[in-house]
């Protein structure tokens, strides 16, 4: 029949298909990967049992190191499992789908885990910013998705308001992450001044770790002002005698 025929015709060519080498640029992106792999430990998961109105139970999911619980506290940059289960907790109910009647999902909090580990706070300042951004985060995308099935103008303008304002303040987040992970470097800046034969000036200054900026500014070269010992200057004014210059003959 025409239609065994034509199919029988596709499972050669699927078939072809698959048994494709991988291209050069694949290969890369595979090695790539794999290194990246290896420079970098796993991101910790866990397991759920969560039957509302019972607070939510986390342990250690199946298959995990045994190192994976202190892989959970270095995600929070901690020690104490007290401030990671403190911090974990509110973290699940800021910025996970789930209330304490609604269980949650292992894939969001797996997710929120695999966020703090990507951020690799390293003390516990770091982890309560990190924490924050990933709550703040799951509430702008929220607003998007809210914002894309908003119906009238005032949906519209409250879900995209909000939207803006979790973003902006995600980037305050993440720069104020950044400017605390620097607090120990020092800045020095070196300002000089050069004047060379012919009244040309240059200006530099020397950051740090960085280029330096110089701008050069032509000034009018200024004639040098001679005398003899002894001779006077002459003044402007007649009526005044001339002053001798101090160290010459009296």
């Amino acid at each position: 029949m025409p239609g065994r025929d034509s199919r029988q015709a596709e499972q050669p060519q699927k078939a072809d298909q698959a048994e494709q080498p991988p291209t050069d640029a694949e290969k890369q992106l595979l090695a790539e990967f794999c290194e990246r792999m290896e420079a970098r430990h796993r991101a910790p998961r866990v397991k759920l049992d969560h039957r509302p109105p019972k607070p939510v139970d986390i342990a250690t999911a199946e298959g995990e190191p045994q190192t994976s619980e202190v892989a959970r506290l270095a995600a929070f940059g901690t020690t104490s499992s007290d401030f990671y289960s403190r911090t974990l907790q509110e973290l699940l109910e800021a910025g996970c789908r789930g209330t304490q009647s609604q269980p949650f999902t292992e894939v969001d909090v797996n997710g929120a885990l695999a966020a703090m580990h990507g951020i690799a706070p390293r003390d516990e300042i770091e982890a309560l910013l990190a924490a924050q951004m990933v709550a703040v985060h799951s509430a702008a995308m929220r607003s998007l998705r809210q914002l894309k099935s908003s119906e009238t103008i005032m949906q519209q303008d409250s879900n995209g308001n909000l939207a803006v304002k979790l973003l902006r303040t995600y980037t305050m987040q993440m720069e104020a992450l950044q400017r605390y992970r620097g607090k120990g470097e020092q800045k020095m800046t070196v300002e000089h001044v050069h004047v060379y034969q012919g009244g040309q000036a240059i200006v530099g200054a020397v950051h740090q770790g960085g280029g330096a900026r110089t701008k050069t500014e032509e000034q009018p070269h200024a004639q040098a002002i001679t005398h003899e010992p002894g001779a006077a200057l002459s003044c402007p004014d007649p009526q005044r005698k001339a002053v001798p210059i101090a160290g010459g003959e009296g």
